[in-house]
C-alpha cells in the first residue's frame, strides 16, 4: 500500500478541485501533493520528462503517480494510452484497478473536463449556488454528467451573474468541490479517478479476499 500520492493535473482549477476532494478519499495516513502541469498542451510535453524523473526514485519508495487530464473533444482511451505509455516507456508500471493490477501510475481522464463532475453533484452545485440548480438532477439534460457538451459552458451560463464577468473556474472549484459528497456523485469519470485512487491505498491482501 502506498503511503503518499502525487498528483500531476492539467490547470489551477483542477488542483484547487483535488485539494478539496482528496481529503475525503484517502485515508488518513496516506499524504499527498498536487501539481499543475499547466494547459492541456503544456502538460502532455512534460508528462514523459517527468515520467522519466519519477523512474529513478519511485520503485524504491511505497509512492504512487496520478496523472489527470480533460478529455475535451479526444479520444479518452488514446489520451490515457498515451499517458500509460509515457510511464511504461520510462521504466515504471501502470495500475489498473479493473484488471486488479498494481502500478507505480495511475492516468485517469476527466470526461469532457473537471466541470462535468460539478453536474456529477447537483445538491453541492445548489449548496454553493442556490436551491434551484438542484432541480439539475431531474432535467435539463444533465442527468449524465460525462455526456454533456462543454460543461463549463453550461455551468457559465447557470451561474451568469455569480462570478462576475465570466466563469472564474478557480473560484468555481472553492466554491463547489468542498461541498461534494464523494461516494453520491454520478460522473462516470469522477468515480473512476476515486475508486482508482482507493484501489492504490487499500492493502493488496485485503483487497484480494474481498473481490
Amino acid at each position: 500500500m502506498v503511503d503518499h500520492i502525487e498528483f500531476l493535473v492539467e490547470g489551477a482549477s483542477m488542483k484547487e478541485a483535488l485539494n478539496l476532494l482528496l481529503p475525503g478519499i484517502l485515508p488518513d495516513d496516506v499524504g499527498f501533493e498536487v501539481f499543475d502541469l499547466g494547459s492541456k498542451s503544456q502538460f502532455l510535453k512534460k508528462w514523459p520528462n517527468r515520467m522519466r524523473g519519477y523512474a529513478t526514485w519511485l520503485p524504491h519508495v511505497n509512492r504512487a503517480v496520478v496523472g489527470v487530464i480533460d478529455a475535451d473533444q479526444d479520444d479518452c482511451r488514446g489520451l490515457r494510452n498515451e499517458l500509460a505509455d509515457a510511464a511504461r516507456d520510462a521504466g515504471l508500471t501502470v495500475c489498473s484497478p479493473s484488471g486488479n493490477r498494481r502500478g507505480q501510475v495511475l492516468p485517469r481522464i476527466a470526461v469532457e473536463m473537471l466541470e462535468a463532475w460539478y453536474f456529477g453533484d447537483v445538491a453541492a452545485l445548489a449548496a454553493a449556488y442556490g436551491p434551484s440548480l438542484a432541480r439539475l438532477g431531474i432535467g435539463s439534460g444533465c442527468r449524465r454528467p460525462d455526456e454533456i457538451r462543454d460543461p463549463a459552458r453550461r455551468l457559465g451560463g447557470l451561474l451568469k451573474g455569480k462570478h462576475g464577468a465570466g466563469l472564474n473556474k478557480i473560484q468555481l472549484a472553492r466554491d463547489v468541490a468542498g461541498q461534494m459528497d464523494i461516494d453520491r456523485n454520478t460522473s462516470p469519470s469522477f468515480c473512476r479517478l476515486r475508486d482508482g485512487v482507493r484501489f492504490l491505498t487499500t492493502d493488496q491482501e485485503n483487497h484480494a479476499s474481498s473481490n
